[in-house]
């Protein structure tokens, strides 16, 4: 068997799959996003790494 060799990727890289709660469809790699809005309820929202860039979102940062 071959060993793979991969860098660790960067702080704050999206590294899975998972539904992007902006444009509503899977995408190859989501980041958990930071809701501030007293609206938000708790959920737990994840956005593709374009949503992010498009719609200037903050990744969560947790502990």
């Amino acid at each position: 068997m071959d060993e793979v060799t991969q860098d660790q990727a960067p702080k704050g890289t999206p590294t899975t799959a998972g539904y992007c709660s902006w444009h509503q469809r899977i995408a190859d790699s989501v980041e958990r996003i930071q809701l501030s809005e007293a609206g938000s309820g708790g959920k737990v929202h994840y956005a593709c790494i374009h949503c992010v860039r498009i719609f200037k979102l903050t990744p969560y940062e947790g502990q």
